[in-house]
C-alpha cells in the first residue's frame, strides 16, 4: 500500500545519460566544440530530446553531410559491393550522430558535444538565432539559452588560457582599438577566482583594445560548471541577448514601449486634483 502511495508522489527524476551510455559527462568531451544549454529544472529530459532536434535540423540545413558522404562513394568504387556494405554497417554501429548530449552534473544545465568538427559551432548557434529573431518564434519552450562553446577544457587558469588564445588571437592579433569584456560564469565550482581568469584573459588581447562592460564589440566566454570550462570569443552576444532565447521571443515588459503613455494620465490626474485643493 505503502509502495503505490510513494510511487504516485515521486516526482519525475532529472534526466540523465541512459546507465549503458554512463560515460556520456561532460568531463569526456574537453577537447571539442559544444553548446551549453540552460533550460528549466526538471524538464531536462524534454530538452534533449528538443535540443537535438533543433540542432540537427540546423545542421542538415546549413551544413549537410552529402558532400562527404559523396567523397567517399567515389573512392571506393574500386571495392566490392560486398565491402562496401560491411563498410557501411561497421559506419552505422559506429555513427552516434552529429550531437551528443552529456551530463553536467548541474541542475538545469545540460551539454551538447559537438561530434562532427567540421560543423563551426558559433555560425551554427548564430543561424539558428537569427531565425529566432526574424520569427519570433521557437521550438522548446523549456530552454532559456543556447551558449556555444568553441572548446572545452579543464577549469584551470593554465588550460583556460591555452584554451581561448586562438580564438582571441582570430579577433584581436591584426586589430587595434577594439572594445572586449570577458564574462565569466560558474556554476557548482568556486575553486578558482573569477579575476584571476579576467586578467590572464586581458593579457592575452593586449593594451591596444579597450575593456568595456557595457557594449563590447567582443565578448570572450568563460562557461565554467564542476569539473569543465567551455570558452568561446563571440561578437552578437549582446545582439542576441546573451544567447537567451527566452528574452527575443518575449521579450520583457519593461521594454515594451507604451510605458510612456501610461504615464501621462497619471500627470493629468495630478493636474485635475489641483483645483480642488484651491477649492478647499
Amino acid at each position: 500500500m505503502s509502495d503505490t502511495v510513494m510511487s504516485g508522489s515521486k516526482r519525475k527524476a532529472a534526466w540523465q545519460p541512459p546507465a549503458h551510455k554512463k560515460r556520456n559527462v561532460a568531463s569526456t568531451a574537453k577537447g571539442y566544440a559544444g553548446i551549453l544549454v540552460t533550460c528549466d529544472r526538471i524538464k531536462e529530459r524534454q530538452v534533449v530530446k528538443d535540443v537535438l532536434n533543433i540542432l540537427n535540423e540546423a545542421a542538415e540545413k546549413y551544413y549537410p553531410k552529402y558532400d562527404e558522404d559523396n567523397e567517399e562513394e567515389e573512392e571506393g568504387d574500386s571495392k566490392t559491393s560486398a565491402e562496401k556494405l560491411a563498410e557501411e554497417i561497421k559506419g552505422l554501429k559506429k555513427d552516434k550522430g552529429r550531437f551528443v548530449a552529456l551530463d553536467t552534473g548541474v541542475k538545469g544545465i545540460i551539454m551538447i558535444q559537438i561530434v562532427d568538427r567540421k560543423i563551426p559551432v558559433i555560425a551554427l548557434v548564430d543561424r539558428i538565432f537569427e531565425e529566432v529573431v526574424d520569427t519570433k518564434q521557437f521550438s522548446s519552450r523549456f530552454i532559456q539559452r543556447l551558449i556555444p562553446l568553441e572548446n572545452l577544457c579543464f577549469p584551470s587558469v593554465e588550460d583556460i588560457t591555452t584554451a581561448v588564445t586562438p580564438f582571441i588571437e582570430r579577433h584581436f592579433k591584426d586589430t587595434k582599438d577594439l572594445t572586449f569584456c570577458v564574462e565569466v560564469k560558474k556554476r557548482n565550482s568556486g575553486n578558482i577566482p573569477s579575476m584571476d581568469i579576467i586578467n590572464a584573459c586581458v593579457a592575452v588581447v593586449g593594451e591596444q583594445h579597450k575593456v568595456d562592460l557595457t557594449t563590447p564589440q567582443v565578448v570572450i566566454l568563460i562557461e565554467i560548471f564542476k569539473n569543465v570550462c567551455g570558452v568561446s570569443v563571440v561578437t552578437n552576444f549582446h545582439q542576441f541577448r546573451k544567447f537567451n532565447v527566452r528574452v527575443i521571443v518575449d521579450p520583457p515588459k519593461d521594454e515594451k514601449k507604451p510605458k510612456k503613455d501610461e504615464k501621462k494620465p497619471k500627470k493629468d490626474e495630478k493636474k485635475d486634483s489641483k483645483p480642488a485643493k484651491d477649492e478647499k
